[in-house]
């Protein structure tokens, strides 16, 4: 599906929702800390804010029109994601305030998440909406890390230095190659891609929340350098870091 046709389906998914929903959308865009998304009847994403977009890694609303979350997520995450939709859809009832664990950024924090249903205007049922936002959860890792847990504690309180696959796998007793398996069929991607998300997140917060220079930023969040930061952040997120801090203090001053 190409960007035209994204763009068709979400404007007839709008049309069906009602004539304001495009002015709530750009209100939830300009939110520095809420996080949106709207589904349609069959589970396919027809929108999403920029925070939400920060905070699943998609470089923009675009890339996910018209895809599932199973087409966004590994298996372990999207099915946690439509398990509230389902359930409202099932109920025609809201969820509010539901505690999600399974954060897409693999971050410790916990989403507080609530879902409504949304009807056409002759009552029918055409898809969710949820709106969300993040409880910090620094240290303890979420219960369904499993045996897995230690590791990913770990990593979250070292993440700053040079870790090795070895040396995650003695954190719980194991052969490296065990550890990779067991951790890949688990998370839905390697130790490795693991690290660089934490890293990621850790600079993320640092150039959301500080003036720190770029250099000192990737210092403290166990990159290289400040080449290595910047080249890895445009590769996973789209934008340099610098272009993070900008955009994300526009939005904060809005």
């Amino acid at each position: 599906m190409n960007r035209q046709e994204k763009k068709r389906l979400q404007d007839a998914f709008f049309k069906k929702v009602g004539v304001n929903v495009a002015t709530f959308k750009a209100m939830m865009d300009v939110l520095p800390d809420v996080a949106f998304y709207m589904k349609d009847e069959h589970g396919r994403i027809m929108a999403l804010n920029r925070r939400n977009c920060d905070f699943c890694n998609i470089h923009n609303e675009l890339d996910a029109i018209g895809k599932k979350s199973n087409e966004l997520f590994p298996e372990s995450l999207a099915r946690s994601y439509v398990a509230l939709d389902r359930t409202v859809k099932r109920t025609r009832r809201p969820i509010i305030e539901s505690a999600e664990e399974y954060a897409a950024d693999y971050s410790n924090d916990i989403d507080m998440k609530s879902v409504f249903p949304l009807f056409d205007r002759s009552g029918r049922f055409i898809g969710t909406a949820c709106i969300y936002y993040r409880k910090h959860h620094a240290n303890s890792s979420p219960d369904w890390h499993g045996i897995l847990k230690p590791v990913t504690e770990y990593a979250q309180a070292h993440y700053a230095e040079s870790i090795t696959l070895e040396r995650l796998a003695e954190v719980i007793h194991t052969t490296p190659s065990n550890f990779r398996r067991h951790f890949t069929q688990t998370f839905g991607i390697s130790p490795g891609r693991y690290l660089t998300t934490i890293r990621l997140n850790a600079a993320r917060n640092l150039l959301e929340a500080t003036d720190l220079p770029i250099a000192a930023i990737a210092a403290e969040t166990g990159f290289f350098d400040q080449s290595h930061l910047s080249k890895t952040f445009k590769r996973e997120r789209g934008v340099t870091p610098g272009e993070y801090r900008r955009r994300h203090r526009t939005r904060s001053n809005s």
